[in-house]
């Protein structure tokens, strides 16, 4: 999408998303800066279902450091209105350097893939 402020980097990454309601397992997609794409599968719809909804985000990086990030859920959407699987949009709130620093080494490896 061209009306994107930040650029997207794909990944395969177990994640845990942690709401006031409970825990869910999760893939993160793609990640940048200020956001992050997620993929929660679940029998039961995800309770946190309204925008805005602060969420953690919990995984581990490559290195093995596991990092908590504090978040608020954007938008998410179902491709089916039966489907088991959710995408959710995250946006986080203020990044960690651990992050951040996670992020500039995913971007050097993409960018040395081309």
């Amino acid at each position: 999408m061209s009306d994107r402020i930040f650029k997207r980097i794909p990944v395969n990454i177990e994640a845990e998303i942690i709401s006031y309601s409970g825990s869910y397992p999760a893939f993160i997609r793609n990640v940048s800066e200020h956001g992050i794409h997620v993929k929660v599968a679940e029998m039961e719809p995800v309770s946190f279902s309204k925008p805005d909804t602060k969420v953690d985000l919990k995984f581990r990086l490559p290195s093995g450091t596991t990092i908590n990030l504090f978040c608020r859920k954007k938008w998410s959407n179902k491709n089916t209105a039966n489907s088991f699987i959710e995408n959710i949009g995250i946006e986080i709130i203020d990044p960690p350097d651990e992050y951040i620093k996670f992020l500039r080494v995913m971007s050097h490896a993409k960018t040395a893939d081309c």
